[in-house]
This record gives structure tokens, C-alpha cells and sequence, in this order.
């Protein structure tokens, strides 16, 4: 009999170049394949058909981003030592996802969703001329600055450009746009589209990474998740 799960092991992969382009549902039947082949003794999903792990992942990033901080916890039916379980997977890494490191967490601990708060993001490329970091002081400085969000499906919706923004930098002799953003279910805003407004033009984008995740703690400041 089942008696749940014995571990969960909190996973942080890379996402390399290769896997930019993949969806969040597509990166998630990834991951989950790549902890079935593993060897470790996983918990099925309650699921039909074909037994998968049971993972649970974190907030989806953006088709064309790279990351650093991809993360998934996976439930285990056998007790596994951090340095076994990234053993097992190391051999799996390819040129789409790197581990990252593998660590115990208490099974009853929020979802990843339910804990992360912001992200930071990292954006290269050819910004505007005359943008610099008085361009980025400009837009921290407004109290709130509200922009159109189109979905695909054609449907907009009115909101605020300005308020997730928590903290941005830019380096000009790099091309390289610093911004962390608050997570916030139905208010999130995407890195380019703060650097189309912060630029006040269209910046021709090399790579956005994805570079860490974070939480607030009890005191309201950002910790690294």
C-alpha cells in the first residue's frame, strides 16, 4: 500500500539556448521524462495511461527566455540523499537542460508557486540610442505607468508597467538591462515589455535569462529562493 511520499527532492535545472523556444507544457513533459529515467523510485502522478513521476514545478517562464532557476520538486517512495539523486540525474544533462544541484526539502512545504515572489532578469542586446540608467531612474521614479496587454487570443487588459518592477539597472558598456519583478498572478508583466517602456523604443533583444528567483521574508526583503 502507498503510504505517500518518504522525500522530496527540490531540482534546479538550467534551461540552455536550445530550450528557449519550448512551451511551459513542453518543458514540463521533459523534465518529467527525464525523472522517470533516472532510476530513483519516484511517486506516480494520479494519472491515466503510462506511470510518471509526481513532480511540481515552478512559474512558468516566457517562450524565447533562457533561465538559470528552473526548479521541480520531485516525490519520492524511497528516503534519497541530495548527493544520490544528482548522481542519477547529472547523466541526463543535454545541450536543452542543466542540473543544477538536487536538495531535500520537508514534504509538506508550499508549492514552489505558492513561496517564489520575484524574479530577476537579465536583457542583452541593442537598446535605443541615448537609453541609460537616467532613462531607468525616469521610469522608477512614477508611481505607476499603465500600459495594454494584447493576448493572443485578442482579448486586452488594462495594467500597470510600473508597480512589479521592484528594482533596474543598466549597464551601457555591456548592453545589459538588469530588472527583478514581482510575481503577482494576474498582474504580471514581462521583461521586454518594461524595456520597450523604459527605452521609450524597440529594443532588438540578443538573449533574456531568467537569472533567480526569490521570496520575501518576514521583514519584506528579497531572499534567494
Amino acid at each position: 500500500m502507498n503510504e505517500g511520499p518518504k522525500s522530496r527532492i527540490r531540482l534546479k535545472f538550467a534551461r540552455l539556448e536550445a530550450a528557449k523556444d519550448l512551451s511551459h507544457l513542453e518543458q514540463i513533459k521533459i523534465l518529467r521524462g527525464r525523472a522517470a529515467a533516472c532510476g530513483l523510485k519516484f511517486c506516480p502522478a494520479k494519472a491515466g495511461g503510462q506511470p510518471m513521476p509526481r513532480m511540481a514545478f515552478g512559474p512558468a517562464v516566457s517562450v524565447g527566455h533562457e533561465s538559470l532557476c528552473e526548479y521541480a520538486d520531485l516525490y519520492l517512495e524511497e528516503f534519497a540523499r541530495e548527493a544520490a539523486a544528482a548522481e542519477k540525474l547529472l547523466p541526463l544533462d543535454d545541450a536543452y537542460f542543466r542540473l543544477v544541484s538536487a536538495r531535500r526539502i520537508p514534504v509538506f512545504f508550499p508549492s514552489i508557486e505558492a513561496a517564489v515572489n520575484a524574479a530577476e532578469y537579465f536583457l542583452e542586446g541593442e537598446f535605443p540610442a541615448g537609453f541609460s540608467q537616467a532613462a531607468v531612474d525616469a521610469f522608477m521614479a512614477l508611481k505607476n505607468l499603465p500600459y495594454e496587454k494584447v493576448k493572443p487570443s485578442g482579448e486586452r487588459r488594462l495594467l500597470d508597467a510600473r508597480t512589479p518592477v521592484l528594482a533596474a539597472s543598466f549597464d551601457i558598456g555591456s548592453a545589459l538591462l538588469k530588472v527583478t519583478l514581482k510575481l503577482e498572478p494576474g498582474r504580471n508583466v514581462k521583461p521586454e515589455i518594461v524595456a520597450e517602456l523604459m527605452s521609450g523604443g524597440k529594443p532588438v533583444f540578443g538573449r533574456i535569462v531568467r537569472r533567480e528567483l526569490y521570496w520575501f521574508n518576514s521583514g519584506g526583503r528579497l531572499e534567494v529562493f
